[in-house]
This record gives C-alpha cells, sequence and structure tokens, in this order.
C-alpha cells in the first residue's frame, strides 16, 4: 500500500484543525474566547506549543474560508533572499567570515562604504536573514566560540544550585484572570528541588523569598547559577549571595542548553502536575501552591531518576549530603536578605535613599555610613557606622521640621 504524497503536507493544517475544533468545543461549554484560548495556548498541538495569538489567528482563519485557510502556502521563491543581490550575499559573508566579532551595524556600514550594497536597496532583517541561513548569526557564533558542551554533575548536594523562572497557569479569580509564574531552585547532584513556589509576578522580591525558604530548608550551596535575567543579575542578588558567602554563576547568553536539569524539571511539572489541573482545576493562589508542594514532596521527590541511576532525588540527596552548610535556627533571614547603600550624610542630617530623603542622627553628619534596607517594606532603615549599628533612619518631614524651628532658630 502507498502512502499519501499529500499527507505530510496536510499535518500541520490538520494539527490546526485540531486546535479549532478543541477551542470550539470549549467555547459551546461556556468558557469565553479569551479563557478558551489561554487553556488551549497550555496544550502541545503537533508536539508545539502556540501563543493565544496565534491560535486565534487559525480560529478567525477557518471561520473565513474553512479548511483550506489552515493550508500555508509556500512562496516560490522560498529560500531566495529577494532584497539583496547576489553579489551583495556574498560580499556580507565573506565579510562575516573575516571579522566574525564585528558587528552587523558596522559591517553594512563598510558594505555601503565601499558601494558593494546601495542604500534604500535592502533592509536590515535581510542581512539577519542571510547570516541566520548561512549560520553565521549571532547565537550560532556565540555558541561555537563558548567551548564544547559537556555532560556535568556536581559528586555532593549542595555544591551548585540552579534557579529560573517559568510561565505557571492561568488562574480565574471571580473576575480576574491571574498570571502565575514558578520560581525555582535545583540541586545539580540529587536533582532536588530545595524550594519552588508559584508567585503572581516575576519580579526580584519572588526570586529573594523563593531563596529564604530554600536556604532555611536545605542549607546554603557554594554556588548559585542562573540566566542573564535582569532579577539575576541585579546589585541586590549579588549582595545577598557575597554575605552568604555564595558564588553567583550566570549563563552565557544563548546558553540555554547550560541550565538543561532545571529546564528538565519544568518540563515535568508542566505535563505531570500543571497537566491534572485541567481536569481538577484550583481557583486561588494559596491553593496551587498547596497542591504542588504536596505533589513535590510526595511525588516528584520520591520518584526514581533515570540520570539518578534509579535513586529518586530524595534518596541521593539524603545518601550524599554529608556536611551542608547551615545557618542556626534561630537566624534572622529579613536581616540577611536587607540591601545595602552607602552614602555620605550631608551637613542637614540627611541622606537621599531611592529618591526620598532620611534623617539620620546629627552626629554623623559629613560621615560615610551604611543603610540596610528592605527595598519592598520601607518601616525600617537602618543605619550602620564602622560596622555597628547606629539609629533607625526617619523619613525626612520638610514640613513638620519648619514647624518646630523657633525665631531663634532663622536668625543664625
Amino acid at each position: 500500500m502507498q502512502n499519501d504524497p499529500n499527507a505530510t503536507s496536510q499535518e500541520p493544517a490538520l494539527v490546526r484543525h485540531n486546535a479549532v475544533s478543541w477551542i470550539q468545543q470549549s467555547l459551546s461549554q461556556g468558557h469565553t474566547l479569551g479563557r478558551a484560548l489561554a487553556l488551549a495556548s497550555q496544550l502541545a498541538w503537533g508536539g508545539r506549543h502556540y501563543s493565544p495569538r496565534t491560535l486565534e489567528g487559525w480560529l478567525y482563519e477557518y471561520r473565513a474560508a474553512g479548511f483550506a485557510a489552515l493550508h500555508r502556502q509556500s512562496r516560490r521563491d522560498k529560500g531566495q533572499i529577494r532584497a539583496l543581490p547576489p553579489e551583495g550575499v556574498q560580499a556580507i559573508l565573506k565579510l562575516r567570515l573575516s571579522e566574525p566579532a564585528l558587528p552587523v551595524t558596522a559591517l553594512v556600514r563598510q558594505l555601503l562604504a565601499q558601494g558593494v550594497l546601495a542604500p534604500g536597496t535592502f533592509s536590515m532583517p535581510s542581512v539577519y536573514r542571510v547570516l541566520r541561513r548561512e549560520g553565521l548569526d549571532r547565537p550560532r557564533l556565540l555558541a561555537e566560540t563558548s567551548g564544547p558542551a559537556k555532560a556535568f554533575e556536581t559528586e555532593l548536594p549542595n555544591t551548585l544550585w540552579m534557579a529560573d523562572i517559568m510561565d505557571g497557569p492561568t488562574l480565574r479569580l471571580g473576575q480576574r484572570v491571574l498570571r502565575t509564574f514558578l520560581f525555582a531552585t535545583l540541586d545539580d547532584c540529587s536533582r532536588l528541588v530545595p524550594h519552588a513556589e508559584y508567585y503572581e509576578n516575576e519580579k526580584l522580591r519572588c526570586l529573594l523569598d523563593c531563596l529564604q525558604q530554600a536556604f532555611a530548608c536545605r542549607g546554603l550551596p557554594e554556588k548559585l547559577y542562573t540566566d542573564q535575567g535582569k532579577i539575576f543579575t541585579c546589585s541586590h542578588l549579588r549582595l545577598v549571595c557575597a554575605n552568604l558567602r555564595i558564588h553567583l554563576l550566570h549563563a552565557r547568553p544563548y546558553a540555554a542548553w547550560s541550565k538543561g536539569k532545571i529546564e528538565r524539571f519544568f518540563q515535568t511539572a508542566q505535563k505531570d502536575f500543571e497537566a491534572r489541573l485541567r481536569l481538577d482545576p484550583v481557583h486561588d493562589l494559596d491553593g496551587l501552591n498547596n497542591r504542588f508542594w504536596q505533589w513535590l514532596e510526595s511525588e516528584y521527590h520520591r520518584r526514581a531518576h533515570s540520570a539518578l541511576g534509579g535513586q529518586s532525588p530524595a534518596q541521593r540527596f539524603a545518601q550524599k549530603a554529608t556536611g551542608l552548610r547551615q545557618l542556626p535556627a534561630d537566624t534572622d533571614w529579613q536581616r540577611l536578605f536587607l540591601a545595602r547603600a552607602t552614602r555620605r550624610v550631608r551637613l542637614d542630617a540627611t541622606v537621599s535613599l531611592e529618591g526620598n530623603l532620611w534623617e539620620v542622627p546629627v552626629h554623623l553628619r559629613g560621615r560615610q555610613i551604611e543603610l540596610h534596607y528592605d527595598p519592598f517594606d520601607w518601616s525600617r532603615v537602618e543605619v550602620w557606622y564602622r560596622d555597628s549599628f547606629a539609629a533607625l533612619a526617619r523619613r525626612c518631614d520638610k514640613h513638620l521640621n519648619a514647624r518646630t524651628y523657633g525665631p531663634s532658630d532663622y536668625e543664625r
């Protein structure tokens, strides 16, 4: 029996049709269009996930022109760069190979100055497409110069932790829709998750809260490995890690493979834990986290892991967890996670911090002090001088100060 030659070409259209049918079925069950699209975006269609906007486009195309609209017509000149002449393409590739570190914009300026490229006859996206097609774009060049990717595993727990963020499920809280984000840490040796939690945003405060609970529960790692995201490279996190003697490491750009273990955990959480929520949904953030922690401790940590020789993460961690670096049970974690800033006290006994004016003891005028503070809770700002606590800073109220001055104060 011969295979249908059109089967391969029709497969993408069938995948889109399955997605559209699922969305229509969800609409018929009373879901709003936004909710139906959000749920469909969490499912894999043909082995891939698609954004709600893409799925919505398929739905409207199908409603307008039926199944035929879900076929994508290939361009006859596919693979060719129409905006660049052949001699221009060759010049771009030649210069890129000879000067791989040269920015693409500088490369184009050079070719324009030489007269190889004519202004107004091409676009920058067409240049980037040429480089990407030939494997000379920036991500691949960086990957080739970053050394070989070798499999590794630390010998002992808490030698290396990884930390990352994943988009979580969308919750409907009455009339409000809440996006969630899963912050997680993972021990490289055992694949155990010291702490992970869903939050309602992806800000630094959530990361610090997750790390604080992980450190208190499983001890302190020697190294913390993250990507180049803004919250992972900020001075506050670097300060926290420095105070706790944790070496903060960052992955190189375009080197997502180096964090493959925590990415694999995220896939497991999506396909196992989050998939169950479609059958038994939760309706608030506390309920989501309580159910997630139950799954994490009773299933993920107890399940045999193929990369651990059949051991579970909990077994591997318990077996090799000797001499973990832990802080005393009465440790003031909030103080350890305070941000710090050095300031020179003005002659009016004030300092500026985060755009606000603060008053400090008068005897510190002209001296350099250190402020310890929580940037998310301004109820307590500590003043330290020569590594000793001096006082609490107070918000400067200029109107109150004006009322407390007497006539003699103005006559000086």
